[in-house]
């Protein structure tokens, strides 16, 4: 099994460095079987703990193991629930430590680095688990070498949410299908323009990769990684081509600027009725059926480029290689990734579910919303691009997103690259 050490060559992207006192700490690999092991039977007994990041999801996950243990009730499930922010620092910590739950959320930019590092279980041979049961993009996202190492939970793709009261007093018509990137433009300029007085925007701008940029570049024709992952797209003409798209609408004053947006959040000025157009996913539902301009509010196809495209990502649900706990956790984690579990959260409006054919109770918890067109996006959706260093190269976007879309575009688009290029030849 591969050393817990090369974790500690990431911990400082999460602020946690300094644990090299911890590697190294626990167990030996030889005292821990590799295999799955076979699972528990309904009479078995166990304990189990399954540390997610979501609090909104916390209720849904207790149900879905209250239903657990009608099957199995001598099987004890802690759901541990740790912020969003500081979820990946602290599983980096329990990592090196030796001390990951038995099961955990994971996501694509950390899947590569914890499957790599020998951390995840092979879940080839676990049984009631049918990858076909979920959208290939998301076995794509979640295998390494074509073996699965988590069992897909939800998943999110892009679409274009609208303000259609906005529209109309500009004198523009509500997207029925999917846009063109002219088409967006000139309904975002005629809504600025003809609402700008108000501080109304015709789109909310912003430089979010996965609901923004990623789809922009494929759109385009381009690929965010290229070369099996050695090399950037990001110097290619196609996404200085998606770049561009972005800087001539903000220099021409059509949509608000980078520093507008750090104080402004792009949902924040949709959902308070500041925007006509808004590019995001179906997880800004559950904030927007709150919103004060409810009533005023739709979901269309993403729009596109030379071709059309999108992102597919969701939650990952994997299990710790080095659990002691296998024959319990595997029943657990076959349940989580079955079709009950994944009404259940539907129902509840956690998520939508990764489990094909259970998205129906999700699109009807909102029917005022055509959520369906988030489910339909995923069949040709591409898997979020990610790599093993993944959380390496976000903060390089982070650094550089800014200065090309406010008008470095070429050599800031190159820079980039460059930089990113370095990254990943470290992997």
């Amino acid at each position: 099994m591969p050393t817990r050490r090369s974790l500690l060559g990431l911990a400082g992207l999460t602020g946690a460095a300094g644990l090299g006192a911890l590697a190294g700490c626990g167990s030996s690999a030889s005292e821990v079987d590799p295999a799955l092991g076979p699972m528990a039977g309904p009479d078995d007994s166990g304990a189990i703990t399954f540390q997610i990041w979501d609090k909104a999801q916390e209720p849904a996950m207790l149900e879905i193991v209250a239903a657990f243990n009608q099957h199995y009730p001598n099987i004890s499930v802690a759901v541990n629930t740790t912020a969003n922010a500081n979820f990946f620092e602290m599983l980096r910590i329990q990592a090196i430590g030796d001390e990951l739950p038995d099961l955990f959320w994971i996501n694509g930019p950390n899947f590569e680095l914890y499957a790599s590092e020998g951390m995840l279980q092979d879940l080839t041979g676990l049984e009631g688990f049918d990858p076909a049961n979920y959208p290939p993009n998301l076995n794509e996202l979640y295998s390494d070498q074509g073996v699965p190492y988590a069992v897909p939970k939800d998943f999110d793709t892009i679409g274009l949410w609208y303000n259609r009261e906005l529209l109309h007093r500009a004198g523009v018509d509500e997207p029925t299908e999917s846009w063109s990137w002219q088409e967006y433009r000139d309904a975002s300029e005629i809504v600025t323009r003809a609402l700008g007085s108000e501080q109304i925007w015709g789109n909310s701008g912003g430089i979010w990769p996965q609901a923004y940029i990623y789809p922009l570049v494929m759109q385009a024709g381009g690929e965010i990684l290229l070369d099996d992952k050695t090399k950037s797209g990001y110097d290619s003409p196609e996404a200085i081509e998606a770049f561009s798209f972005l800087e001539g609408m903000v220099a021409d004053g059509i949509a608000p600027d980078v520093r507008y947006t750090t104080e402004n959040a792009p949902a924040d000025l949709f959902n308070s009725g500041r925007a006509a157009l808004h590019q995001s996913g179906n997880w800004e539902a559950a904030v927007f059926k709150d919103s004060p301009v409810f009533d005023q509010l739709g979901v269309a196809p993403l729009m596109h480029g030379k071709r059309e495209a999108n992102v597919i990502h969701g939650i990952g649900q994997a299990m710790n290689a080095r659990s002691r706990n296998k024959p319990a956790a595997s029943a657990f984690l076959a349940f989580l990734g079955s079709e009950e579990a994944n009404r259940i959260q539907a129902a509840a409006g956690a998520a939508n579910p990764a489990f094909i054919g259970t998205n129906d109770a999700y699109v009807e918890s909102i029917p005022e919303f055509s959520l369906d067109i988030f489910i339909d996006a995923a069949e040709t959706a591409m898997a979020y691009p990610a790599s093993k260093n993944t959380e390496a190269w976000l903060r390089l976007e982070e650094l550089f997103f800014p200065k090309i879309v406010m008008g470095e575009v070429e050599s800031g688009a190159k820079e980039l690259a460059t930089r990113m290029n370095e990254v990943l030849a470290d992997e």
